[in-house]
């Protein structure tokens, strides 16, 4: 019985070694530009003031006191933080269980050959321009859209669904956004899955589904973390689809009341008060990034 040959092990860096400091530089210097420097600077306007329309640079809590006094009243904020934690959860929610079956499909369904362009199909969307594909969706659900002229036809309703700036709608477009992002990171994980523990589960005698539930998904955990991570992030923060679909202050369980990222735009749009509206992004960042670590968090493996 012949073996293969063997492979050389892959030489680990040296924690010593200056080199990992040389290779960590890109990335260091990427996110310092593109990622820490904008978020330093928002932060900073936010303890700014406003004078005659102008920012004025200085250190001042007021923007956070004013609008902590208003978190339940006036601007209620902390209904539109709620709104907001409700879309974004639920979406997210939605996404990854439309998601993973796909990408399961795509991982054990699709031949080897044929997945790489299967992948290629499920990012698809990202080809063509975000807000041009919130107004497509815009005209499928619209009153007399698309799928109201259809269902109406096929006489599965007797007057149109109001979709169209709802909450409903507003999922819609995020998932839309959210999905190839969903599939692309559960297809790595599960495709990347120790294929020797599915196959020591069945030849142990466990059933397709035993295997599924007790390998296979556990498994696949930080996939399905990070997949919501993304996803409560990106739907948290998208303003697009809150308002092309929403319209704004699309209805759901707490009321017609706008997404937090709505209020922060319509803020700015209002008033042009540049210090009070990066003083309501930055909390909007800082709840981000709690989640973001608690995310982080959870998706450690298990130490012994």
């Amino acid at each position: 019985m012949s073996h293969p040959p063997a492979t050389r092990p892959i030489a680990t860096p040296n924690e010593r070694s200056g080199l990992k400091y040389i290779g960590l530089a890109p990335v260091v210097i990427y996110n310092g530009i593109f990622f820490l420097l904008p978020l330093l600077f928002l932060i900073w306007i936010g303890f700014w003031s406003t004078e005659n329309y102008r920012a004025i640079p200085g250190f001042s809590l007021d923007n956070y006191i004013d609008i902590f006094s208003q978190l339940f009243t006036r601007s209620r904020y902390a209904y539109a933080l709620l709104q907001t934690a409700w879309v974004a959860s639920t979406t997210t929610i939605l996404a990854i269980l439309l998601c993973y079956p796909f990408a399961l499909m795509l991982v054990f369904g699709v031949p080897e050959r044929l997945q790489r362009f299967a992948v290629l199909l499920a990012i698809a969307p990202f080809w063509s321009s975000y807000i041009l594909r919130l107004y497509a969706w815009q005209t499928i659900l619209n009153r007399n859209g698309l799928f109201n002229t259809l269902l109406l036809k096929l006489q599965v309703i007797q007057e149109p669904l109001p979709i169209i700036f709802t909450q409903v709608a507003t999922r819609i477009g995020i998932l839309h956004y959210l999905a190839p992002i969903v599939i692309l990171i559960l297809y790595l994980v599960l495709r990347n899955s120790d294929r020797a523990l599915l196959e020591a589960s069945r030849n142990l005698g466990a059933t397709q589904w035993q295997t599924f539930w007790r390998v296979l998904l556990p498994l696949s955990k930080p996939g399905i973390i990070y997949s919501a991570l993304f996803g409560i992030i990106i739907s948290a923060g998208d303003v697009l689809s809150g308002i092309v679909l929403g319209g704004g202050t699309g209805r759901s369980i707490f009321g017609p009341i706008p997404l937090f990222s709505t209020v922060v735009l319509n803020e700015y749009a209002g008033t042009t008060n540049l210090p009070r509206t990066s003083a309501l992004a930055t909390i909007l960042v800082i709840l981000l990034l709690v989640i973001l670590a608690a995310g982080l968090k959870l998706s450690d493996p298990p130490r012994d």
